[in-house]
């Protein structure tokens, strides 16, 4: 049985955007919209100073900074970076605190768990989905209390250099699984001693992430009709995970140690193609000197969806800050939020399609082959939206361990299935996966 090694959740890389901003002439544009900031003087003038703490290396947060302190002079805004595991650690006891972090980097799989802990945002939900799209899915209850900038999902990385040595072109993209095996057999390398040294085609360190994309491909759903606990244990999900397996196990697709994860493969030019989200162009851009392509994950005949999207969260307030820096924090957020240009710098570096409808056309936002694609295709319209909190995310971690360990798989998932709703229960999550516009054509 292969061995599927995960990784840490990636962080974003920095990426060179502010040159390309002016030279497009966004000197600091407002959406003049629904959201509307016309703050002159905070905190009456007087010295101010906020934590921000973030689990990402992503390089806009500071610029971000740089632009509020900028126009009001009074304020320092400390911004720490950790590490993505400690982070989560740390943030649950230290949003119990006033002397805790003020601003939060913020994630979608944590929105259950933390809602009670950040404080809702002043904005009219009107306002906020007169400028963007899925506006609905900044809000826990009633409340608005964290930022969804771009939309991404999973697809298809692949190094044009193995494409063209493979005499392989455009015309060869894959659009279904029998496909992109064809092309990944053709991909493989071995040396004289059957040594894999270049790998097809590899999913480790996403390895949940495309079997979830598996399920919505073929119709099954990963919550149960309320959205309030995991179905895991189903014979549609067996069958995903089965055909996951062969693409290493039968047809030799990839050894998974030939890297520990497929980024990082790919950036070492050991493997050709990789199945991973968005984020991973702006990683093989700062971290290898890879000349990449990137296409929709392929489809099963008849698939209802492509996969599933998920939100670039962006920040959060503290509840428990005190009341000038609470409203300092909440002054910042609507600041970044109505300033399109500094919008815009997080919809680069994430690779993501921009929910702020005015950049959809943008030309540096089309300039990202991947964004392109994904707005030409509708991606948001033809994947499933999915947050799924970290308690869900343990049930299929757990399966990911006993495929790495050559267990049973059906007992896999039924196990998994346990430990995802023994920990989601009482959490208070409901899936919004149902809603999907094309929900009709899925199985119950």
């Amino acid at each position: 049985m292969s061995r599927f090694e995960t990784s840490q959740w990636p962080v974003g890389i920095r990426s060179a955007l502010l040159g390309s901003i002016a030279a497009c002439g966004l000197a600091s544009a407002a959406l003049a919209q629904g959201i509307v900031y016309d703050t002159d003087v905070v905190n009456d003038g007087a010295p101010i100073t906020l934590e921000y703490w973030t689990p990402y290396g992503w390089g806009f947060q500071q610029d971000w900074i740089d632009a509020y302190t900028e126009r009001h002079p009074n304020v320092t805004i400390n911004l720490q970076s950790q590490p993505w595991g400690d982070y989560w650690n740390k943030l649950p006891v230290a949003l119990r605190n006033a002397d805790g972090p003020d601003i939060i980097g913020m994630h979608i799989g944590w929105a259950s768990s933390l809602a009670n802990m950040l404080e809702p945002w002043p904005i009219d939900f009107e306002d906020l989905d007169a400028d963007y799209a899925l506006s609905w899915s900044n809000m826990v209850g009633d409340n608005i209390l964290f930022m969804n900038m771009s939309v991404i999902h999973g697809g298809i990385f692949y190094n044009k250099k193995h494409w063209t040595a493979a005499g392989l072109t455009e015309a060869d993209i894959p659009e279904t699984w029998d496909e992109l095996r064809d092309v990944a057999n053709r991909l493989t390398l071995r040396n004289e001693a059957g040594q894999m040294t270049q790998a097809g085609f590899c999913y480790q360190g996403a390895f949940r992430d495309l079997l979830v994309d598996l399920n919505y491909q073929t119709g099954t759903w990963n919550f149960s009709p309320d959205g309030t606990s995991a179905e895991m244990n189903k014979p549609a999900v067996l069958k995903n995970l089965e055909f996951m397996v062969s693409l290493y196990d039968d047809d030799g697709l990839c050894d998974p140690i030939i890297a520990e994860t497929n980024w990082e493969g790919m950036g070492q030019e050991r493997i050709a193609m990789g199945y991973v989200y968005n984020w991973v162009g702006g990683w093989l851009d700062a971290n290898s000197n890879v000349d990449w392509g990137w296409f929709p994950a392929p489809v099963f005949e008849g698939a209802p969806a492509i996969g599933r999207n998920n939100v670039e969260n962006s920040f959060a307030v503290s509840a428990a800050s005190p009341d000038d820096k609470k409203a300092v924090a909440l002054d910042f957020v609507r600041f970044v939020i109505s300033e399109e240009d500094l919008v815009l710098q997080q919809v680069l570096e994430t690779g993501g399609v921009p929910t702020l409808r005015s950049l959809l056309d943008h030309p540096l936002v089309l300039e990202n082959p991947i964004a392109a694609e994904s707005i030409a295709r509708n991606m948001i319209e033809s994947t499933v939206y999915g947050p799924i909190p970290v308690a869900w995310e343990a049930g299929y971690d757990y399966v990911r361990d006993i495929v790495v360990d050559g267990g049973d798989l059906a007992t896999a998932l039924a196990e998994g299935e346990a430990i995802a709703n023994r920990r989601l229960s009482g959490l208070g999550f409901v899936s919004a996966e149902r809603d999907y516009p094309n929900a009709q054509a899925f199985g119950e």
